[in-house]
């Protein structure tokens, strides 16, 4: 019995360990933003100013965790960019699949594309850019201003 509970001690200190060793390594970032400053409709391309407009990003560098998520309102409607794969990271951007919503009907599925500038403090810019299901493109994009972050 003794065995079993140094065993399970161990391997639960192991795991806080690691995942300590983990964040040191491997950094988190959080950014948000309810300051949009513009939306692009890939298919026609028109340039919109949203208001309202939210958005959220946050990743863990160079591993596949990541959540990246940015709404905006304009005058045609709701727009919606959402991370769905992650294909890499580093401090300022992630890079992966993108789908991407008009008024809640999905207009570019699995789109390749990515969010940078994200590095940025309180008061710079970061900027989405997505392409199509084959090659990535300065086509749909959404930008805003960084309103708060938290790194670790």
């Amino acid at each position: 019995m003794r065995f079993t509970n140094r065993l399970l001690l161990a391997a639960l200190a192991l795991t806080l360990f690691s995942s300590a060793a983990w964040a040191k390594w491997f950094p988190v970032h959080s950014v948000w933003s309810d300051r949009p400053i513009m939306i692009v409709d890939g298919d026609t391309g028109i340039r919109y100013q949203p208001d309202p407009g939210y958005s959220s990003s946050n990743w863990q560098e160079s591993t596949p965790q990541a959540f990246a998520h940015a709404v905006g309102l304009t005058n045609n409607g709701q727009y919606e960019f959402r991370l769905t794969t992650v294909s890499s990271s580093n401090n300022d951007e992630i890079l992966g699949l993108w789908d991407i919503y008009l008024n809640g009907t999905l207009v570019c599925g699995n789109c390749v594309g990515k969010i940078y500038g994200l590095s940025g403090a309180i008061g710079d810019y970061f900027k989405i850019y997505v392409g199509t299901p084959l090659a990535y493109a300065e086509k749909w994009h959404y930008s805003g201003y960084i309103a708060n972050r938290f790194d670790y």
